[in-house]
């Protein structure tokens, strides 16, 4: 292990603050996993929905949930310090 991952390790150990942004990106992370899996179920429910009702339920979803996973995407690349 080099210089800067020990030292990084070791802030988190000693910084409250930083554990608790690690914890936020670790859950935020594993939310946005389920919501990719959600997106690409959607889809392939509008793929096979020969209901035109049931279609558009459908779009609203994955749309709505598009909207929500760039949300999350964006918060998670600034708990990142990447934006």
């Amino acid at each position: 292990m080099n210089f800067k991952r020990m030292i990084d390790k070791l802030g988190l150990l000693l910084s409250a603050d930083r554990r608790m942004q690690e914890e936020k990106k670790k859950k935020l992370k594993e939310l946005l996993k389920k919501m990719k899996a959600e997106q690409k179920r959607l889809k392939i429910a509008i793929a096979h929905c020969n209901d035109p009702d049931a279609r558009a339920d459908f779009e609203l979803k994955l749309q709505i949930l598009t909207e929500q996973r760039k949300k999350g995407v964006n918060l998670r690349k600034r708990l990142a310090g990447k934006a």
